[in-house]
């Protein structure tokens, strides 16, 4: 999702992410938040990049689970039974031209 939609929606849930561990998957690196003040910080670090954001898996007390959209993940986060998610910043072109320009120039 875009950048400011998955922001909005991390606002409503906020307190429901306290105290949870957020694993932040971008291009270069994999790392660990938390405090949702870093996560914060990373998310608008990867919006000035053009990034776009999804909930990759979550960790609960029975294992590891896939949510298929962000209202299963509220429904998750609100059982209680979560102790870590996983976000994923990925760069998603908005048309076909940015599309082509992703791949480099062309010879």
């Amino acid at each position: 999702m875009e950048a400011q939609e998955f922001k909005t929606k991390i606002k409503e849930v906020k307190d429901l992410l306290k105290g949870k561990t957020i694993q932040f998957i971008t291009k270069n690196s994999v790392r660990p938040y938390t405090t949702l003040r870093e996560f914060g910080e990373a998310i608008l670090e990867q919006e000035k990049y053009g990034q776009s954001f999804s909930i990759g898996q979550i960790w609960t007390i029975e294992g590891i689970e896939y949510v298929k959209s962000f209202q299963d993940l509220v429904n998750q986060l609100k059982s209680g039974c979560v102790t870590a998610l996983q976000v994923r910043a990925y760069y998603a072109p908005k048309n076909e031209c940015e599309y082509m320009r992703s791949f480099g120039s062309l010879d």
